[in-house]
């Protein structure tokens, strides 16, 4: 089986794909070791790929290592399934690497804009030949709301909502209706733009925020909440017929 090892600033997310097929998953470290042991226990493979947004101690990976039979590490550095089209590539993050690969593996031969709404909002471009041509970042959702309240003398914390409307009759709804209609502008400017150039491109939007763009953007888009354990899976795949 492989299992996809996910270390992000505030959790550890796992799952398990079996023939390419994703089976469960899960959080925690503890319960990732307790999995993958029992896997070992029962006399089957564990093959093993750990990515992290952050910092993380050589603990951690030793004891990732002893309870796989095969063991990676995603970094900018590692053969990959695409090509990086980046000037910095030891800056790109990870997850963003494991988004475009799990795009070019669910949409082979398209150009992709993949759209990872999340605690930044990341804008990532995939040519029809599998490079990543690059891409940008912007403000997430709690770090606008959060920017509005730290930044001014008198304006509140307000919440993510799915419901807002247009124009703000009291400073609550205005900041509500700023932040998720200033976000939602956003991703149509860029999705209006790459159509401009090329009406077959595929637009994929993936992270925990997307679910708030769900309701508003009626357009042909794709949502795809496992892109990124998808790409893992398939960059496991990858490395193990190069080492």
């Amino acid at each position: 089986m492989n299992l996809i090892v996910d270390i992000g600033n505030t959790r550890t997310k796992y799952a398990v794909f079996e023939d390419g097929d994703w089976v469960e998953c899960g959080l925690g470290l503890p319960e990732t070791y307790d999995l993958a042991a029992n896997y070992l226990k029962h006399g089957k493979e564990v093959n093993l790929i750990l990515s992290s947004t952050g910092a993380i101690s050589e603990e951690v990976r030793e004891k990732l290592r002893e309870v796989s039979t095969f063991f990676c590490e995603l970094s900018s550095g590692i053969p990959l399934p695409i090509r990086i089209g980046y000037d910095t590539p030891k800056t790109l993050g990870v997850d963003r690497i494991a988004g475009c690969v799990g795009g070019v593996s669910l949409y082979p031969g398209k150009e992709l804009l993949i759209i990872d709404s999340g605690t930044a909002i990341t804008y990532d471009f995939v040519s029809a030949d599998g490079e990543f041509r690059g891409g940008n970042i912007s403000p997430g959702l709690g770090i606008r709301f959060r920017a509005l309240n730290e930044f001014t003398a008198s304006l509140p914390l307000v919440k993510c909502a799915k419901d807002h409307g247009y124009i703000g009759k009291n400073t609550h709804d205005a900041i509500l209706n700023g932040v998720m209609n200033g976000i939602l502008f956003e991703v149509r400017g860029y999705i209006d733009e790459l159509y401009r150039n090329n009406s077959h491109a595929v637009v994929i939007i993936t992270g925990g925020g997307s679910e708030y763009l769900k309701k508003t953007l009626k357009r042909t888009v794709f949502f795809e909440d496992k892109l990124v354990i998808t790409g893992l899976n398939r960059i496991l795949e990858y490395q193990k017929t190069v080492n």
